[in-house]
């Protein structure tokens, strides 16, 4: 149930990016691969949260993405899936996620 409210809001911010009165065809939404959230959940609570706004049976297109981290101390990026404990380049043990931990709009098709 904790994707509903975050789907209610990819809506409002959806019908806010298109002009009064247009219909959303496609509403594209990245999906991070650490986010906890999963696109059937977010499919399931579409339905609800679009109803009587322009994105009402809309399509939803789901894009992956990775995890993906640099080093919080040198900036140096850890590679994607890395079980690395400390950076390779300053062997600081602090990451800084880039990527993947989100789940987001990313485009709306009228």
């Amino acid at each position: 149930m904790h994707e509903f409210p975050e789907v209610q809001a990819m809506v409002c911010e959806a019908c806010g990016r298109v002009p009064a009165g247009a219909r959303i065809k496609c509403l594209k939404i990245v999906v991070g691969e650490a986010s906890g959230h999963d696109a059937r959940h977010i499919e399931a609570h579409f339905a609800e949260a679009s109803r009587g706004t322009s994105a009402e049976g809309s399509k939803l297109e789901f894009i992956s993405e990775k995890l993906a981290a640099t080093c919080a101390a040198c900036g140096t990026p850890f590679p994607a899936g890395s079980s690395a404990l400390a950076c390779a380049e300053c062997g600081g043990t602090e990451l800084t996620i880039t990527a993947g931990n989100t789940v987001r709009l990313a485009d709306v098709e009228v």
